[in-house]
């Protein structure tokens, strides 16, 4: 009967996990509706790499932003070339290599079989992780980097083998490469030691040697990024700065922190992130099927922490004759639950602009998702004693109707998860303020850009408000320069009145970004041999008109 469960559980995690990995994936040339602004200039930065050869540890420009995700771009632009596909792939592995990551960290907490595929389950399905696991932002990474960090230490602190603390090391160091919301989360393990130390005899003299090749390889590991920021100090704190809750203006710092502190706590109940590139709707991070097992799992490891700490002074007496108290299987995994939660939310919470901000708190995910299933481990404890107790009624009776119950909490989380989905692939793929968010007319420009004949001159004739720099090269438009590479490279860039006294007329190819007759019309008057065409898309929302000498 034990094969046959572990055969069955066994199939269903890889079930699990392989949709969980195919949703990454599906469609992820088309969903999310076009390429936001950032992931262009990482996409544009990629490519500058590919040419040049530089692949830098820090790209300074786009307010700065860490390379290691960058460089990875590079490689599946090189060999995908130039598409929201190749953008987004080093996203959805990321993504999907979390997953896998989860469930081994969940098995190596020794949580029950049920927790683990519940807790997988909700992963792989949350909108939170799947959205930002297909699009081009490094963050994805800060999850992915603490989870095998945290997997691999438990795992060598398990097995006692010195090549696991060196891989956790280096994910801990990888980390620093990934997105500016890592540089907090060593805490978690600064936490997550001081708990060993305080709960566990001689744990710290047993175990020096492996917490020094630990913390050895995770500094080896990010030694390089360490030496930029030395040298580039402005750099490490421009971003924090510009948002942080120290320059908010009408607000005192306090205020502020407090303010931002709120908004992203109360984001997981009553209302969440409001920018449509990160959420649809301004819906909770948590949907609301599952804020029940979030709640009660908060609850639940607060008192485990707080029962063990009491049964450990109250048995001070036992420890100096060396006898130890057990510790409930639960301690470790809320002490990491609630390390996690609040260490992540750190960056949330000091930052001021566009809260609650998901992406900021995207390292908050395992603690979050560790707290859902928490309960179900609780309610199995209580199955086990009904199982087990002496009272025939309570052990028949009572069993049944824990079953009961934990079947509908079953089909509760699996209807949730389902819906999230549907949300992401249905409601939200489908909205205009996601297209507007996702910037889909200039990647549809680009689109037509990469689509149209060269000719001897050819300009982009851009809105009035656009940024335009570097001799009509560098743009604010870098949707459009990344998914038109490389016949973007022919093109100059003007806004409207400006390009009326700069066009050459002779084999000229003018893209209008906006549908200005009247724009068109005086380049017509200038140059009286162009011709009009029209051109729209499946969507029919956006128009272009292109002017050209045949």
């Amino acid at each position: 009967m034990q094969k046959k469960d572990t055969k069955i559980f066994y199939l269903l995690i890889i079930l699990i996990l392989a949709t969980g990995i195919f949703l990454r994936f599906w469609k992820l040339g088309s969903i999310p509706p076009g390429i936001q602004y950032d992931e262009a200039y990482n996409g544009i930065d990629a490519i500058r790499a590919l040419e040049t050869g530089e692949y830098k540890i820090f790209y300074p420009e786009n307010t700065g932003r860490e390379g290691l995700h960058i460089n990875i771009t590079a490689f599946f632009i090189k060999i995908f070339g130039v598409s929201s596909l190749s953008l987004r792939i080093a996203n959805a592995l990321w993504g999907s290599f979390t997953l896998i990551g989860f469930y081994f960290l969940l098995r190596e907490l020794k949580l029950s079989r049920i927790s683990v595929l519940l807790g997988t389950f909700m992963l792989s399905f949350s909108f939170w992780h799947l959205d930002f696991s297909r699009t081009a932002f490094r963050a994805i990474m800060v999850p992915f980097c603490i989870i095998w960090a945290l997997y691999f230490l438990l795992h060598g602190l398990n097995k006692k083998k010195y090549l696991f603390f060196i891989l956790s090391g280096i994910f801990l160091g990888l980390g620093f490469y990934s997105y500016i919301a890592f540089r907090v989360a060593p805490l978690i393990f600064v936490i997550f030691g001081l708990a060993y130390s305080l709960f566990e005899k001689g744990w710290l003299k047993k175990n020096w040697k492996v917490i020094l090749i630990f913390i050895s390889a995770s500094i080896l590991c990010a030694l390089p990024i360490f030496f930029y920021f030395y040298a580039h100090w402005n750099e490490f704190l421009f971003r924090s700065q510009a948002v942080s809750v120290f320059h908010s203006g009408k607000l005192t710092p306090f205020q502020a922190l407090s303010k931002s502190l709120w908004i992203h706590l109360q984001a997981f109940f009553v209302h969440g992130d409001n920018n449509p590139r990160h959420n649809y709707n301004g819906q909770p991070l948590i949907p609301s099927g599952w804020v029940a097992f979030f709640v009660l799992g908060f609850i639940i490891s607060v008192k485990e922490i707080a029962e063990n700490i009491v049964k450990k002074i109250r048995s001070k007496k036992d420890i100096l004759k060396g006898r130890f108290f057990k510790l409930s299987g639960l301690f470790y995994p809320s002490i990491l639950a609630q390390s996690i939660f609040w260490t992540m939310l750190i960056p949330g919470a000091l930052s001021i602009e566009g809260i609650p901000h998901s992406l900021r708190i995207i390292g908050m995910i395992p603690g979050v998702f560790l707290f859902c299933v928490f309960p179900m481990e609780y309610i199995l404890r209580i199955y086990r004693k009904m199982r087990d107790s002496s009272d025939l009624t309570l052990r028949v009776s009572g069993t049944n109707l824990t079953l009961t119950f934990m079947i509908g909490l079953v089909a509760v989380i699996l209807v949730s998860g389902f819906l999230q989905v549907y949300v992401y692939f249905g409601p939200w793929a489908k909205d205009l303020r996601t297209a507007g968010g996702f910037e889909r007319k200039l990647y549809l420009m680009g689109t037509l850009i990469g689509n149209l004949d060269v000719h001897k001159n050819n300009y982009v004739i851009t809105a009035y408000n656009t940024s335009i720099k570097g001799g009509g090269k560098d743009t604010s438009l870098k949707t459009t320069e990344y998914i038109a590479y490389p016949k973007i490279k022919n093109y100059l860039f003007y806004r409207p009145l400006d390009g009326l006294n700069q066009v050459n007329c002779e084999d000229i190819q003018l893209v209008f970004q906006e549908s200005d007759q009247w724009i068109r019309d005086q380049y017509r008057a200038k140059c009286p041999n162009l011709i009009t065409d029209k051109y729209t898309f499946n969507d029919s929302k956006y128009i272009f008109y292109v002017m050209s000498v045949r």
